[in-house]
This record gives C-alpha cells, structure tokens and sequence, in this order.
C-alpha cells in the first residue's frame, strides 16, 4: 500500500511539472511566431521561468470577495482540480497499474462533472461579469461534451469494451478531424477560447480568483489539454509520443496562426454539424460491427 502512496504523489508531480514545461514550450513557439523571444533570462534559455511564475503567483493575496460564498469559492477550483486529476487514471498505460474495465464510463463523468465548476464559479463569485462569463462558458462545454460523448461511444463500439484499447485503424479515419476540433472546443482553446477572450474586458467566469485559486484553474486547464492530447494519441496513433509531441505544436500553432471564431457559428456548427455527424457515424459503427 505504502508504495501506491509513493507513486501517487510522484505521478502528482509529474503532472505540475508536465503543466509547466508545456507553458514554457508555448511561450517559446509563439515568441517565435512573431520574430521575438520567448522566456530567456531566468535560468539556462528560461527553464526556470516557469517555475518562478508559479511560486509569484501563489505568493499573491488571496483575495476572498465580500458578497461570495466563501467555503464555496474556495472549493471551486480545488474541486476542479482534482476532477482533472482523475482523468489520468483512464488512460491504458504501459503498466495495468491503474486500468480499470469501466474506465471509459468514469471519464466521461468525471468530464461532466468537470464542467460544472465552470459554472459554479462564475455563480459563487457573486459577480455579475463572472456569472455570464460562467454561463457562456458552460454552455459551450456542455453543449459540446454531448457530441464528445457520442464520438467516444463509436470507439466503444468497435472495440466492444469499456475501456480505452490503444490502435490504429483506417476506419477510424472518419473521426479524426471532428474528434480534435470537439477537444479545442471542450477544452476552450484558440478559435474557440470564447471563456478566455473575455480577458480583454473582465477575464470572464475567473475574474474574482486571485493567487491559489487562479494557479489551479489555469493548471486545471493545461492539464485537461495534455490528458485530451495524449487520448487522442492513444485512440488514433497507437501510443506514438512523437505525434503527441507534434499535436501539442499544432495547437499552439493554431493559437498563433488563426483568429477567434464568432460565438453563435461555434453553437451552430455544435447542433447541426458536430452532432448531426456524430449522430451518423454511430450507426455507421454500430452497423458495421453488427454486419
């Protein structure tokens, strides 16, 4: 027992240190989309800058608004946290050592219920520009977690298992494209980031988070996007780390590279591309397993 508490806590660091490095990687790579630098100065070529943006950050007042709901604010991004942190242990590593045959299942909840603490954040706030920045938010993630889910369900399909097998199929070739477009959109990113571009005005639904608050929504987020990478690695390229890599660089290079979709075409292309498509596919793989 005593060495799963040890593993625990190393894999636990892992994923804060894999947060901060891939923030490093995407401050170089834009830098050098523009003809400038990237962190340079602290430490050799700045890999200690994300280090010290960490340790400023937390060392910030953690401000607790009058009119917010205190134990409830607090708990927010916690909570949202360690939601993030339990969708690693869906994934088919090399060692069983967290397999589990319903694994599937719990991630799609654990995705679902993720998405709440968007909301709730915005609501516990008791800011009126955090609760619509809450709203618009959630709405996005919910909406799109059911198209998810439905393109999830295809792979469950073929496999006829409940957990993620790791592969490589031409048939799958069909899901590839709307399957990483639906992880920009879930996880908020570049031309979708419509809960973060609200930071040219008030930074949407985290306006009242400061300090520790603020540093585990933003790992919350970084986190989410490495575990979505390394799943679609896993469910399409058959555990290849050069093309996890190389996916990560896409989507910062989609972030330096494209401009910020409009709000009411993102919903649209939802319920009547995304979902319509997905809905087909799944016959298409039911039929095809069937016959």
């Amino acid at each position: 027992m005593i060495y799963f508490y040890v593993f625990f806590i190393v894999f636990f660091f892992l994923i804060l240190q894999a947060v901060a490095f891939l923030t490093l990687m995407e401050r170089h790579l834009l830098g050098g989309s523009q003809s400038r630098l990237g962190p340079n100065k602290v430490g050799y070529l700045g890999f200690l800058q994300c280090m010290f943006d960490g340790l400023k950050l937390i060392k910030k007042e953690y401000l607790l608004i009058f009119n917010s709901y205190f134990v409830s604010f607090f708990m927010v991004p916690v909570m949202g946290f360690i939601s993030m942190f339990f969708l690693w242990f869906t994934l088919p590593y090399f060692f069983s050592f967290f397999s589990f045959y319903y694994s599937s299942i719990f991630m799609l909840c654990v995705i679902s219920f993720s998405s709440y603490f968007v909301f709730l954040s915005g609501i516990f706030s008791n800011s009126k520009y955090g609760f619509l920045g809450g709203i618009r938010s959630s709405i996005q993630s919910f909406s799109y977690e059911i198209a998810f889910s439905i393109y999830v369900l295809c792979f469950l399909i073929f496999y006829n298992e409940f957990f993620f097998v790791s592969g490589f199929y031409f048939i799958f070739i069909f899901l590839v494209f709307p399957f990483f477009f639906l992880i920009l959109m879930d996880l908020h990113r570049v031309p979708f980031d419509f809960s973060e571009c609200e930071g040219e005005l008030v930074s949407g639904y985290n306006v009242e988070f400061s300090s520790v608050g603020f540093a585990l929504l933003f790992l919350s987020e970084y986190g989410n996007l490495l575990y979505f990478m390394m799943l679609f690695v896993v469910l399409f390229f058959n555990y290849s780390f050069l093309l996890y890599y190389l996916m990560l660089m896409v989507i910062i290079f989609i972030r330096s590279s494209f401009p910020r979709y409009r709000f009411d075409k993102m919903m649209s292309v939802c319920w009547f591309d995304f979902l319509p498509y997905g809905i087909y596919l799944f016959f298409f793989f039911l039929l095809f397993i069937i016959y």
